[in-house]
């Protein structure tokens, strides 16, 4: 499989998030809690800041932005009409988030999100947030610096990206926010993984901080859909989405430079959880 790389928007702030809205557009963030709203031609607004440092994001049915705030130690809730931040939860009473990076919804409302903890230790979490509001750690065993995270398409797998390891890992989805055994899917040897995504087939894209590359895997074999070895239009990617009507095109964050890059590699992707909730602020 080969691909393509055009510049889709610039002047973003070292940019690690990036995620579709079931509205049509493209939200991102920048290393200062800039959030910035890119239509599918490139066009950039800023809507709002955390005053932290946004990294990955996902919404919900109504079109709110949850967002792992480094800075704040907490997952935000941005309307993304207002501009207006809240925080949802900065953990557990007695196990505190320190750096959440990921979140990503299920069908039934749940939203799981990595803290990644710390680099040498392997003590990143998986929490899960419900329905209700109440936050509890969901894992404890996909630790090694737990970063991006993602549903396989039939809605039956956590995958999770340890950056540490480096590794994919998967975790069952036993409902209600439960989650059952780890297991390794795919090591990744001199690589430092980050953000990942589905395609609508099941193959998983997997964005590396390092080297500037994005791999693909097909369940068995892993290969280089893209690697700039020059390392100046992907530059650091992170996180990786789908976007448009057809969720067949491709868009990657550039954490070391201040551009979205579209990847054209043929693909679709794999359908999001867009739920409606009514969780509570605290």
């Amino acid at each position: 499989m080969t691909a393509t790389l055009s510049i889709l928007a610039t002047n973003l702030d070292h940019p690690e998030g990036v995620a579709w809205s079931p509205t049509g557009w493209i939200a991102s963030g920048g290393e200062a809690g800039q959030l910035y709203a890119v239509d599918p031609a490139g066009t950039v607004r800023q809507f709002a800041e955390t005053g932290g440092f946004a990294l990955g994001m996902a919404f919900d049915g109504a079109d709110n932005l949850y967002v792992c705030d480094m800075g704040r130690h907490a997952v935000v809730r941005v309307d993304a009409q207002s501009g207006q931040v809240d925080d949802v939860t900065t953990g557990r009473g007695d196990v505190a988030v320190r750096v959440p990076n990921f979140p990503v919804f299920t069908a039934d409302g749940y939203l799981f999100f990595s803290d990644s903890g710390n680099w040498a230790d392997a003590d990143g979490l998986v929490f899960v947030l419900a329905p209700s509001g109440a936050v509890s750690v969901a894992s404890e065993k996909a630790g090694g610096f737990t970063n991006g995270l993602a549903i396989d398409p039939d809605g039956e797998f956590l995958y999770v990206v340890e950056t540490s390891g480096p590794r994919i890992s998967r975790l069952a989805l036993l409902g209600q926010g439960r989650l059952g055994p780890r297991e390794t899917v795919v090591d990744l040897p001199n690589t430092v993984p980050d953000g990942i995504a589905f395609a609508a087939d099941g193959t998983l894209l997997i964005a590396c901080y390092r080297p500037d590359a994005i791999y693909t895997w097909d369940g068995r074999a892993v290969d280089v859909l893209f690697h700039d070895w020059t390392g100046l239009t992907l530059s650091a990617p992170t996180n990786v989405a789908f976007f448009g009507e057809r969720l067949d095109r491709l868009v990657t964050a550039n954490l070391a430079g201040r551009n979205l890059v579209e990847v054209a590699a043929g693909l679709q992707g794999a359908a999001l959880n867009y739920p409606i909730l009514d969780w509570p602020t605290p």
